[in-house]
């Protein structure tokens, strides 16, 4: 599997049916499109990100009746409702790849307001090692993440995720998926 960029990643992700928050594609002077999907998925909280290129500006508790002003100096982005309407149910959040020769890197945050950025920065667990190594049993739900990465075959793929305790997103799951990462 090869993702070059965020494009990409989007449609992989749908390919795969990976279970994610309500979200949607949006470019410049779309605002009758983002209303449209603001009253479809009602929500207290959404996140705006970038698509133009990556580490693009990324606003993840943007109020429902802020989101039409928030939108005005991007070009291509996405909403998607934000998990920050969940962070009394968030247990993990961060990136990780299982390699098919059974190595594991992850950067993790047990942090519940913690966004997958925030993750990266602040990490409770950032290791690299086997699947064989004790040490990854001291992570919480690690083999939750482990069995839904296998079972969508998404090993040497970069996965950024979010678990949380109840069934959130389009298909009512646990893990949620923002993104998938090969090549970029």
């Amino acid at each position: 599997m090869i993702i070059r960029n965020k494009l990409e990643s989007i449609d992989k992700i749908n390919e795969l049916k990976l279970n994610k928050f309500p979200e949607q594609l949006f470019r410049l002077n779309e605002e009758d499109k983002v209303k449209q999907f603001l009253e479809d998925y009602p929500a207290q909280y959404y996140a705006i990100r970038d698509k133009s290129k990556a580490g693009g500006v990324f606003k993840l508790k943007v109020d429902y009746n802020k989101v039409l002003e928030e939108i005005k100096d991007y070009n291509l982005f996405t909403i998607n409702v934000s998990s920050a309407n969940y962070v009394d149910n968030q247990l993990l959040v961060g990136e990780i790849e299982f390699l098919s020769n059974n190595e594991v890197y992850a950067i993790l945050s047990i942090d519940p307001t913690a966004s997958v950025r925030d993750a990266l920065s602040n990490p409770t667990y950032n290791i690299k090692t086997d699947i064989f190594d004790k040490q990854i049993n001291r992570i919480p739900h690690f083999d939750v993440i482990y069995q839904y990465v296998t079972s969508h075959n998404l090993q040497d793929v970069i996965v950024e995720f979010a678990l949380f305790d109840k069934n959130v997103g389009i298909k009512k799951e646990k893990i949620i998926v923002y993104e998938l990462r090969t090549h970029y």
